[in-house]
């Protein structure tokens, strides 16, 4: 019993210490962005108020089914990533904050190619879970995949826009393919465990 408290425990500490991290990174993006994009480059606007609770609707249900995929394949033990899933997705609109308080700014500067290493070292060096690092780059790519327009693939180095229209197909794929690989590293790992005597549990 207090082994699995202690796993319940460890897990909450983990997806909690990940959603801190996501967040000062897409804000730091942004903050960098707003400090070295170029004037030109401040560009960046607000969605019209009416559609913004269906977008993040969208963007949740997305990363939901992406959580529930990879607890259906590991099992119950995978709550924390129907978690993870839905909130992290959602995140990454946190770069469109500094627009709604009335300030100029690049155009999504935290949907940047970069962005996608760099919070996926600090998460692989301070949670040390695999399969958190698989969710929070499947999040990430659905909602690079769900949105439209424009967005600077480089940002805050560089602000060469192009659209993500194009890249949507390859965006949804990864994402897929990384929830699953979250669930399968999951299972694995608790398979492992029960190996060698522990008490994680598999449907």
């Amino acid at each position: 019993m207090k082994s699995e408290f202690r796993g319940v425990h460890d897990t909450f500490r983990a997806v909690s210490l990940t959603v801190i991290i996501y967040c000062i990174v897409v804000i730091g993006f942004t903050g960098l962005a707003i400090l070295f994009g170029p004037r030109g480059a401040q560009i960046g606007s607000t969605r019209p108020t009416d559609t913004i609770p269906s977008h993040l609707a969208v963007l949740a249900g997305a990363g939901l089914l992406l959580g529930l995929g990879s607890a259906i394949i590991y099992g119950r033990n995978g709550l924390h990533l129907v978690i993870l899933g839905p909130v992290l997705t959602v995140l990454l609109d946190l770069d469109h904050l500094p627009a709604y308080l009335g300030m100029s700014q690049t155009i999504r500067p935290a949907h940047s190619l970069l962005f996608i290493p760099v919070v996926l070292a600090i998460t692989a060096i301070t949670i040390k879970r695999p399969d958190i690092d698989l969710m929070v780059l499947s999040a990430t790519f659905a909602h690079m995949g769900i949105d439209t327009g424009l967005f600077a693939p480089f940002s805050p180095l560089s602000f060469g826009y192009v659209t993500l229209d194009s890249y949507r197909i390859p965006f949804l794929t990864a994402a897929v393919i990384c929830a699953v690989a979250a669930g399968i590293v999951l299972r694995g790992e608790g398979a492992r465990k029960t190996g060698s005597g522990g008490l994680m549990e598999h449907p």
